[in-house]
């Protein structure tokens, strides 16, 4: 019997697209286009893991992408690359009334902060467990425990929404009952949520 949902954020409440970043602040780099991910995704997978803080990725960047913009513009178009899936933020609305709401993200606390003030669809949630503040990433299985633990939940009382088929199998290999979410098929995941008795 499902008793909680779990929700990721990115491509499942939220779209995005980091090519804005390349875009918004490229004419003020010294690196070409086509090396931007390269420098940045070390970056990246350090903030989104804990291992560094905000302002030393943003030191780190600043220096790989020989940016000579200001630091708060740099910050702006980070964060700024987000989108609202509306039929998921209607889902919320409508399972938050009889279902406790989760989050379980890899994200990091620039973009935290941007979404959970940007965004009313994030007041319906009861707790939340991001990578960069447990140290740990999906798909480690580490990270479907701790969050577990966290939200009270036994295994096989959760529904867990996801957009990467890897985060998905490790929710699975957990005991979590899990779907792969695509927003262009979002009546699959209503009809298995319908199934289950849940809307």
């Amino acid at each position: 019997m499902i008793e909680a949902v779990i929700f990721d954020i990115g491509n499942v409440l939220l779209s995005f697209d980091f090519g804005r970043v390349v875009r918004r602040i490229a004419p003020q780099c010294g690196v070409r286009v086509e090396d931007f991910n390269g420098r940045l995704e070390p970056l990246k997978m350090d903030l989104e893991s804990g291992r560094i803080s905000g302002d030393a990725f943003l030191d780190g960047a600043i220096k790989a992408l020989e940016y000579g913009g200001a630091r708060a513009e740099l910050v702006r178009a980070w964060q700024e690359i987000f989108e609202p899936i509306p039929q998921m933020h209607s889902l919320v609305e409508r399972l938050n009334s009889r279902f406790p709401l989760y989050l379980l993200s890899n994200t990091n606390n620039l973009h935290a902060e941007y979404f959970l003030a940007e965004y009313a669809v994030f007041k319906h949630f009861k707790d939340r467990v991001f990578s960069h503040e447990a140290g740990l990433m999906k798909p480690d299985p580490g990270i479907y425990t701790h969050a577990l633990e966290k939200f009270g939940l036994r295994a096989g009382s959760a529904f867990f929404i996801d957009d990467l088929p890897e985060n998905v199998g490790a929710a699975r290999g957990q005991g979590i009952r899990s779907h792969q979410y695509q927003a262009g098929r979002h009546p699959l995941l209503e009809d298995e949520l319908a199934g289950l008795g849940v809307l």
